[in-house]
Parts: C-alpha cells; sequence; structure tokens
C-alpha cells in the first residue's frame, strides 16, 4: 500500500470503504429480490393469458402483453443498475473532494457509478456536476456549474485511490490537477488487448471536452497520443447521463476501420453505458451506393499509392481533384445545369386523359421545384395517379419509366458522373494533358465514391438521419470537406463532435492545412479546441518521431524510461532471426503487447507465414480478416490508426524504405509506440527536420 496521509487518516478511509461496501451489497440484495419478483410476475401473467386465452377478447390479451412487454422493459433496466452496481464492489470510487461553502464542508467521493441510499449520496457519480470539481481544480478556490447556477467556494482536500477486492491499495493526496505520480505509474502500465477507460486520470483539457453541452459542433486537433478517442467516448457516456431523450441508438461513431471499432467496444460498457452506434465510412456508403460488386475502402485506396514505387503523374493529378473541393465545385455547376436544361420533349396520355408537354414542364419546373430534381419524377407520377384515380403503388413504378423516357437527359447518375470525368471541362480543372477515359465497372474505386454519392444525394435527395441526434467522427483529417458536408446534410439535427490531428494525415491527396477549416461545412458555428499534451509514449520515441516532421510542438506527459529507439537494418534472410530477438529483449524489458507494423499488407503477409513458424503466439491483423490483437501481432501500417502497443517494431523491406511523401505515414506507425520503438531498415534522410 502506498499513501501519504497519517494512519488516524487511513483508518477513517477504511471505515468509510467498508461502510460504502455494506450499502452496496444492501442495496444489490433488495434489487436481487425485486428483480426476481418481478419475474416471477411477469411468468404468472404470460401463464395467465395462455390458459384464458379463449376467454379473452382482442382488446383484453393486447392490453396485457403491452402491460408484459413494459414490465419486461422496467425489469431489463432493472438488471443493467444491478450490474454497474455489482462492478461498483470491485472498486466504488477513485477521488474524493472536501469542498467548502459558506462555512459548511462536505466530502465528495467520486466514482464511475452513483452510490445513494436513503437520500444520502455515498458515490458521487464522475459525471455528476460536483464531480468537475475532481477534474479541474485543486485545493483552493473553485466552482462549479449545478442545476441551480455557479457554484462557488473552495476545496480544501482532494484525494485519490486505488481500490481493488474489497481493499485500499493506494491512497494519496495532492494539491494538482490529477496527482502526477498516480498518473505516471498508469500511464507505465502496460497495454491492454483493448482500450479501457480513464475516468480516474481524465485531464483538465479533456474534461473540457467531455463535458461541453454549450456548443453544437466541437472540433478537437489533439497530437498523437493525446486521448481524443477516450475523449470521444467518455464525452458520449457524459451526454448520455446528461441528455434525458439520448439513448445509445442515437448516437453514431464513424471509425477508420473495423479493427478499431473492436479495439474501442469496451470502453462504454466499463462507464456502464450500453455501446452505441458504429460505423466505417465505406460501410455506411455502401449502404446508398447500390449496383457494384465490390466499393473501395479508405485503407484499400491508401494501400494502392503506398505500395507503388512510381507514381503515375496523370493519375494522381486526376485523383487529387477528384477529392478536392474544386470538383464539388463542377458538380454543383452540373446538377444547376441538369435543373435549368431538363425538360419533356413531349406529353403523355394516361385512360385517355392527355398531360401536354408543357403541363409535365410546369410540374418539373415550379410545382415540385422544392424537391430534388430526379425526385420530382416520382411526385409528378404520384400526381398523374391522382388525377387518373388509379393506384400509384401499383402503376407508379411504370409511369416513372415512361415520364424519363419522355425527357432530353438520361436520369442515371453513373452516366451522369461518367460524362463530367470525361470531358473537357474536367481535363482543363484537373490540368490532365488528355481527357480520362473513364467508366465505372465492378470496382468503385473510393476517388469516385464520394463525388458519386454527392452527386447521387443531390440529384436524388439526402437520407433521413433524423434517428441520430450526436454523430462522432474519428481521424477527421483524413475526411475531405465534401465528405463531412454529406454527414451534415444526412443528419442535419444532430450535433457533432470531430476528432482528428493534421500531423497524422496519411491521405497524400487530400490534407488540411488546420483542423479549424472544417468549421466551414457548420458555417463557423462549431468549436475549435487542441489537446497539446501526449500520454501514449516516452519521451526518447517522442523525440524520435517528432525528427520525421520536423516537429517540437508535442508536450510528452509520459517520463523517460532509459529505452532509446533502437535503428537497425537486416536483410530479407536475417529478419525472422532478428525479430524474435527484438520481441524477446522487449519481453525483457517488461512489454507484454508488440506490434510489429508493416508498410504494407503483401509485407504482412508474407512476415507473418515466415515468423508463424518460430513464433507461436504471433497473430496477424488485416482489414478484413481477424480482429482480435493478441499479444504479438503484425499489421499494415493504414490499418494500425488509433491502436498502441507497449513496443512498436516497425519493418519495411530493406529496398523499400518510408520515403518523403511518406513521412505521414511514418510518423503515424511510430507513434503507436508506448515504450519501446525499433525500426528496422530506415534512411536518416526521412529524418531530417524542417526548420
Amino acid at each position: 500500500m502506498k499513501v501519504n496521509i497519517t494512519s488516524e487518516q487511513l483508518e477513517i478511509e477504511k471505515r468509510y470503504l467498508k461502510k460504502t461496501l455494506e450499502v452496496i451489497k444492501s442495496i444489490i440484495e433488495k434489487d436481487n429480490a425485486s428483480i426476481q419478483d418481478k419475474i416471477n410476475s411477469v411468468n404468472e401473467m404470460k401463464r395467465y393469458i395462455w390458459e384464458n386465452n379463449a376467454l379473452l377478447d382482442e382488446v383484453e390479451i393486447s392490453m396485457g402483453m403491452y402491460d408484459i412487454n413494459t414490465e419486461v422493459e422496467h425489469t431489463n433496466d432493472n438488471i443493467k443498475q444491478l450490474q454497474k452496481l455489482k462492478r461498483s464492489l470491485i472498486s466504488p470510487y477513485f477521488g474524493r473532494v472536501d469542498f467548502e461553502e459558506d462555512g459548511l464542508s462536505e466530502s465528495i467521493y467520486i466514482g464511475i457509478n452513483g452510490i445513494m441510499k436513503d437520500l444520502n449520496f455515498y458515490v458521487f457519480d464522475w459525471r455528476s456536476p460536483i464531480a468537475s470539481l475532481f477534474y479541474n481544480y485543486g485545493v483552493g478556490p473553485a466552482s462549479y456549474e449545478a442545476p441551480v447556477g455557479n457554484i462557488t467556494g473552495n476545496v480544501t482536500l482532494k484525494r485519490q485511490y486505488k481500490i481493488k477486492g474489497e481493499t485500499i491499495e493506494r491512497c494519496f493526496d495532492n494539491n494538482i490537477n490529477i496527482d502526477d505520480e498516480f498518473l505516471q505509474e498508469i500511464l507505465s502500465s502496460s497495454s491492454s488487448e483493448k482500450m479501457t477507460n480513464i475516468v480516474n486520470t481524465i485531464q483538465k483539457e479533456q474534461n473540457e471536452v467531455i463535458r461541453n453541452t454549450k456548443d453544437k459542433y466541437l472540433i478537437v486537433q489533439g497530437i498523437a497520443g493525446s486521448g481524443k478517442t477516450s475523449v470521444a467516448l467518455h464525452r458520449i457516456a457524459y451526454l448520455l447521463y446528461k441528455e434525458n431523450n439520448l439513448t445509445s441508438n442515437n448516437v453514431l461513431i464513424f471509425s477508420p476501420n473495423e479493427i478499431f471499432s473492436e479495439y474501442i467496444s469496451n470502453v462504454l460498457p466499463e462507464l456502464g453505458e450500453d455501446n452505441v452506434l458504429q460505423t466505417t465510412y465505406n460501410d455506411f456508403a455502401s449502404s446508398y451506393m447500390k449496383g457494384f460488386k465490390k466499393i473501395e475502402s479508405f485503407a484499400s485506396f491508401i494501400e494502392r499509392y503506398y505500395k507503388s514505387e512510381y507514381i503515375d503523374e496523370e493519375k494522381f493529378k486526376s485523383t487529387k481533384y477528384k477529392l478536392s473541393n474544386q470538383f464539388k465545385e463542377l458538380l454543383d455547376n452540373c446538377v444547376s445545369q441538369l435543373k435549368t436544361e431538363m425538360r419533356f420533349d413531349k406529353g403523355i396520355i394516361i385512360n385517355e386523359k392527355k398531360f401536354t408537354k408543357k403541363e409535365l414542364n410546369q410540374l418539373l419546373i415550379s410545382s415540385f421545384s422544392r424537391l430534388p430534381l430526379f425526385s420530382r419524377i416520382d411526385a409528378i407520377a404520384e400526381y398523374i395517379c391522382d388525377k387518373n384515380h388509379i393506384s400509384y403503388k401499383k402503376y407508379g413504378k411504370t409511369l416513372k419509366k415512361r415520364l424519363c423516357e419522355l425527357l432530353n437527359y438520361n436520369l442515371n447518375v453513373k452516366d451522369i458522373y461518367s460524362s463530367i470525368v470525361n470531358s473537357d471541362i474536367f481535363k482543363t480543372s484537373a490540368r490532365l494533358k488528355q481527357n480520362e477515359i473513364f467508366k465505372i465497372e465492378g470496382l468503385l474505386k473510393y476517388e469516385d465514391l464520394i463525388p458519386l454519392m454527392y452527386l447521387n444525394f443531390e440529384l436524388n435527395g439526402y437520407p433521413n438521419g433524423n434517428y441520430i441526434k450526436h454523430v462522432i467522427i474519428d481521424e477527421a483529417q483524413d475526411y475531405s470537406l465534401l465528405q463531412l458536408e454529406m454527414l451534415r446534410r444526412i443528419f442535419d439535427k444532430a450535433s457533432f463532435t470531430i476528432l482528428g490531428d493534421v500531423n497524422q494525415t496519411i491521405n497524400p491527396y487530400y490534407i488540411y492545412n488546420n483542423l479549424n477549416e472544417i468549421n466551414s461545412i457548420f458555417e463557423s458555428k462549431g468549436r475549435y479546441i487542441e489537446l497539446t499534451k501526449t500520454y501514449r509514449s516516452s519521451e526518447e520515441i517522442i523525440n524520435y518521431t517528432n525528427q520525421i516532421l520536423g516537429i517540437n510542438n508535442v508536450c510528452s506527459v509520459r517520463k523517460s524510461n532509459n529505452i532509446p529507439v533502437v535503428i537497425k537494418n537486416a536483410t530479407y534472410e536475417q529478419v525472422p532471426e532478428y525479430l524474435i530477438g527484438d520481441i524477446n529483449q522487449m519481453r525483457i524489458n517488461g512489454m507484454k503487447r508488440i506490434a510489429i507494423i508493416t508498410k504494407n499488407n503483401d509485407e504482412t503477409i508474407d512476415l507473418y507465414e515466415r515468423l508463424k513458424k518460430v513464433l507461436a503466439d504471433v497473430n496477424m491483423l488485416s482489414e478484413t480478416g481477424e480482429k482480435t490483437i493478441g499479444n504479438v501481432v503484425i499489421l499494415p501500417s493504414y490499418i494500425s490508426k488509433g491502436l498502441e502497443f507497449d513496443g512498436v517494431i516497425v519493418y519495411t523491406d530493406k529496398g523499400y524504405p518510408y520515403q518523403e511523401k511518406d513521412k505521414y505515414l511514418f510518423y503515424v506507425v511510430c507513434t503507436r509506440a508506448q515504450h519501446s520503438l525499433t525500426v528496422y531498415n530506415q534512411k536518416q534522410l526521412v529524418l531530417e527536420s524542417k526548420k
């Protein structure tokens, strides 16, 4: 046990812990009995309806089933609350602040879950207003926002605990935000296979993001290791606690890949909340872009670039233009032209009732002008059915097809997009030497997915995403403004938390100078916040990674661990033996979770096939394969984002090192390491700082 308090104070703390645990156990016992009574009641109601089914009318059966469903729902809520209480037995609280207001002092114990009995608060939920004192203040003047207004006073004591198995393992007073020694102890521990909560070490700058409810749109620029994703997840937990009408089914996270989604899947349950909806941009887009055998993911798109030794200048310019803000302007002009020029060339006769060309164009141009252009054809078909007293449901599809044949434009979005890309204006705008010969086939490439999806939404209308009330977008530097604009349009009622780091941009075709540029899609109504401290890597690793980009604005919280960054060279034949030696040395140094990060997927597969013969516990991660990480894992660079490991070995084949054009990707890979970093076959040229 580690303490800096007196033995008398420690005895008082032990008595309070014992009392708190007794209260929790008594609540659990009472809730267990209540839940069992409700289960018995539901079973009795079901049995009654089953046995008397023939004697009950439909209304009585319906009312009975409604009562059963309501009771089941309440019981499930009680079971969830009971599970939270059982988790609280392991560690009921982690902090305490004594707050003095108007001469009266109160001890506030803070834990993941609030504990109350007979109107007495034994533990306050970390998300409660008064708990913000623990995160925002040391000893001295302090205030917090309560429902009745701002409460001011003084923090007279601030204490931290590590409790496990009903025993106080650590008890420590401190006068700063979160005790530096305690934080260093946590940072020095081994990483885990899945991300864990940081509720007992949330820092003031992180807390400001987590508890922000004033700004509908938050844009967070955070350096590597600043806890962006953890902050986002704790923010979700806070909003679910704070907002009465918000549930886990109203929150959507956009993750960089499925591996990352699995990696973060434990955090919200640890905080007592259900996991929210999660998707990748590729999966989200695939639900709207039908008619393709495959839609290329962002990782596959990036791999195409980084696997190429030679970059075709014409293809690079074309791809860069397709993802640019300027191409959106060209698409907008084309949509405007369609709206201006699209007309019916002929009228139509339905059941001997004639609709002239003039009438149809009046409907197209004026009557239904509020609708997206192509949606107007549906509206006209429905209008004609109503006028002829025929079923739109039965005949609408056929009628719409006939109307489309009378138009002077083809309404196939794919064909329209192809004609734009193959046009002279595209060639000129993209500064190509000759027209692109483009045809949409079975595979929809990533650079075509985004503009094609935009064109589709502009012509056919945006989906209704009003069921989503809050959107989290992680790794936002990999999203173009057009992607984000589409999401804002789809989820137009939602608030947004957007997180990223311009220094971790791995898309060579689209680069932000500053993440605050995203504010333009919110009409500059968003709040821009920077997280400037990194909690992941040691000083040695930070100093090395700073050199890659020539930066010095990274503030490392983790202290030196006296493990230098190791630079090595190895031939193809030497690699297995060398890597086994590296892994063994890292394990001697206390590293539990070790990653070998290659440059591309081909290297990952090749290295795995060679290492698995001599290393029993090695796993391979790929975008579409195994999602379990394990203690030793090989993975390609572009799916390592957001992950962290005790030790990282950065490997590339000797003839294919990271180059100047790959420096951001190299930076991302190296910043995955917490305690130990070994780099293979890398030229010093990449590490020359730009002053």
